[in-house]
């Protein structure tokens, strides 16, 4: 337990020095902290329309594949009368060759239904993509924070003009609960010089 407490101990030590550093380069990035704030929204947008995109490809595609399997049915159908007429009169050459149609029609209905069923990767990536909007969207609240906190230790007296760093925060917060309102973030980036 001594050897594992010590490596906590060096671990916990690494840690505060970690984030003594990024504190520090952070408050040396300040305009960079800007520039990834107002691409962010950009990069969530991308993400949202290729989800749209995927989820609107996929629709088309299950689409077009029910329409095929519906044509299939139909020809099965009338393939089935034809071959029982077929019989009736006595064409075994004929019914032979027909059952083969309809075996490769009910092959290819196996196939198509393997398609809508990989079609459904989708949804999967539909919601990767969401959490990664989700998860850009918390970033660039914690940017915008930065940004309020940073400024306001830089311009010394803890508040801008048009309020304390506290209503600031709270600004902020507010937004993030309704899913951040890009315009809160502009503002109060607008507010330090950033805009």
């Amino acid at each position: 337990m001594e050897n594992g407490g010590h490596k906590l101990y060096e671990e916990l030590g690494e840690l505060a020095r970690f984030v003594k550093d990024t504190m520090r380069t952070l408050s040396e990035a300040s305009p960079q902290l800007s520039s990834s704030s107002v691409q962010l929204p950009a990069a969530a947008a991308h993400l949202s329309d290729l989800k749209q995109m995927t989820e609107d490809g996929t629709l088309e595609v299950m689409r077009l594949t029910e329409m095929i399997q519906d044509g299939h049915g139909q020809i099965a159908k009338d393939l089935s009368a034809v071959i029982e007429i077929l019989r009736a009169m006595d064409c075994k050459s004929l019914v032979e060759r027909l059952e083969k149609v309809s075996s490769v029609l009910l092959q290819d209905d196996k196939h198509l239904t393997e398609i809508m069923t990989a079609l459904s990767f989708q949804d999967l990536v539909a919601q990767r993509v969401k959490k990664l909007v989700a998860i850009l969207d918390e970033v660039q609240g914690k940017l915008v924070e930065l940004v309020v906190i940073f400024g306001l230790q830089q311009s010394g007296n803890g508040s801008t003009a048009s309020g304390t760093a506290g209503d600031l925060l709270k600004q902020l917060e507010a937004s993030n609960t309704t899913a951040m309102k890009q315009q809160v973030a502009d503002d109060i980036l607008a507010q330090f010089g950033f805009k």
